[in-house]
């Protein structure tokens, strides 16, 4: 069996495990809410699509069109393999604490609580991490090295515009209460820290 035969059936059940996960964040009822930044979610969207499609694309044309045929480095996909699939059981882990309060676009429902159990005692966006982690180990996986440029020099800055734009939100909504836990708990990486 050839990586490009394994890499093709991954890209077959990540695409299954993405559309069950797009279709199940779609089916959770809006509340009322005050959105910020309307254009965030259809951008961070439309970063993810071009990188994870590029990727793919820079595998196949590299290899088959170019005919470079580099090898593949397998410790290098290894190590994106265990990003991409090792988000997956922290993201369930966030999302079952999140609950309603979870959605594409920076969203405060009225009834909006302040989450800090589960992931958010060790971080205060552990799905923001996840997301970055896994687009970067996607591209890692067929050693798509441009596509990894794009994700770190486009796709990061926007994630971290993303969580400052969800923290100011935060604030206005908890104030000091939120305050607090910015203080106590870091950003994406997870230890304690102070400021």
């Amino acid at each position: 069996m050839t990586f490009t035969t394994i890499y093709i059936v991954f890209i077959v059940l990540s695409t299954i495990y993405r559309l069950r996960r797009i279709t199940r964040s779609y089916s959770v009822e809006e509340k009322p809410a005050k959105v910020y930044g309307h254009f965030i979610y259809p951008i961070m969207l439309m970063l993810y699509l071009l990188i994870t499609v590029g990727s793919i694309f820079e595998y196949f044309y590299c290899r088959y069109v170019m005919q470079a045929k580099p090898d593949v480095n397998l410790i290098i996909s290894l190590i994106g393999l265990i990003m991409y699939v090792g988000t997956i059981p922290v993201r369930t882990w966030s999302l079952s604490h999140l609950r309603e309060h979870v959605s594409g676009d920076v969203r405060i429902n009225e009834d909006h609580k302040l989450i800090k159990d589960g992931p958010y005692q060790y971080v205060r966006h552990p799905l923001a991490l996840c997301v970055i982690i896994e687009v970067i180990g996607f591209t890692l996986i067929p050693n798509a090295y441009f596509s990894t440029l794009i994700a770190v020099g486009l796709f990061l800055p926007f994630m971290l515009y993303r969580i400052r734009l969800e923290e100011k939100a935060l604030i206005e909504r908890f104030g000091y209460e939120y305050i607090d836990y910015q203080k106590r708990v870091g950003m994406l990486i997870p230890w304690r820290h102070k400021r």
